[in-house]
């Protein structure tokens, strides 16, 4: 779907989806115009309707990696895509990084799960 948005809109997609799987679609055949950040669409998946809606982002703030499909199928016009947002993508990865530390580390404190004294796993025995 954010390839279909990026190229039929010639702006920058951002798929906010859930399983935390995120994605930044840029178009596979246009140059960027000379403020790309004017030209974002983000899309994010609403669980409780299952609907996708559209969601603002304040300027500036961290995005998502880009599309693999992208980087093996664009043209050399739109090479500078990425060099525009690339300092915006290393922001998230690096907010990203600092999350899973802080995940790895709360779930080398907690106990690990007895499943042989818990009885709610009785059903399946």
């Amino acid at each position: 779907m954010g390839h279909l948005i990026a190229c039929a809109y010639d702006m920058v997609c951002i798929d906010l989806t859930r399983y935390g799987f995120l994605e930044t679609f840029f178009p596979f055949r246009t140059t960027p115009p000379t403020n790309p950040n004017d030209r974002i669409m983000c899309v994010g998946w609403l669980a409780k309707s299952k609907y996708f809606g559209q969601v603002y982002l304040k300027p500036g703030c961290p995005i998502p990696p880009s599309s693999t499909e992208w980087a093996l199928h664009h043209t050399e016009a739109a090479d500078t895509w990425l060099d525009r947002f690339v300092d915006r993508m290393l922001d998230f990865e690096r907010l990203n990084n600092i999350e899973k530390e802080s995940n790895a580390e709360k779930s080398r404190l907690e106990p690990p799960i007895d499943l042989v004294s818990d009885s709610s796993f009785d059903v399946f025995i």
